[in-house]
């Protein structure tokens, strides 16, 4: 589902989302939304290595997909998490054309750059998320910059996806995650032992 958000500043994942979204329709297997808005985060940030340090989200212009899935613990969580953000990051590759390594939950993109403090780079993160699982629900959000802009730091990567790349973009990782969640809840029902 493609929604309506200004900004992307954490409030959203703090809670349980998707009946919001979905009402009735929303799915027992997982369900996740997909929105373009500047990104700004810091009063409402989940990463307490970000908060330890002061730090903060910040993007122009990004993607940002926030998902939430039923009957995930904390290692669950993550792990669904690397798995999602690998996928986002075959289908960015895809589309940019350039090489995109994964370092821990952070799409990683091989390419010269110069970031906003004026420094050339080879590599640039593209990408911010987080994720976490409370009450046995996996909750979280996956950022991909269109245009992390002068704010940003200056390891942050601009995808510069135009308007029909981000229309492809998104469409392929919602799919990818609907069918991919409802896959892997159908796998736990073929163990006959």
């Amino acid at each position: 589902m493609i929604a309506q958000q200004h900004i992307y500043d954490g409030s959203l994942i703090h809670s349980r989302f998707a009946y919001r979204f979905f009402n009735k329709e929303v799915s027992p297997y997982g369900n996740i939304v997909a929105f373009r808005a500047p990104m700004f985060v810091s009063d409402n940030l989940i990463d307490l290595e970000d908060s330890l340090t002061k730090d903060y989200i910040f993007s122009d212009d990004a993607i940002n997909f926030c998902w939430e899935i039923p009957n995930l613990c904390p290692i669950g969580a993550v792990a669904f998490q690397r798995l999602l953000n690998t996928a986002i990051a075959n289908v960015l590759s895809h589309i940019i054309q350039r090489p995109i390594q994964m370092k821990g939950d952070d799409l990683m993109v091989h390419d010269k750059f110069i970031g906003s403090d004026k420094t050339e780079r080879e590599v640039g993160k593209v990408s911010v998320s987080i994720t976490y699982s409370k009450d046995n629900v996996a909750i979280g959000h996956t950022g991909i910059n269109v245009n992390a802009g002068k704010k940003a730091p200056g390891f942050a990567y601009s995808s510069n996806l135009s308007d029909d790349q981000i229309e492809v973009f998104i469409a392929k990782v919602v799919n990818y995650f609907n069918n991919e969640i409802k896959d892997i809840q159908i796998a736990t029902t073929k163990v006959i032992v």
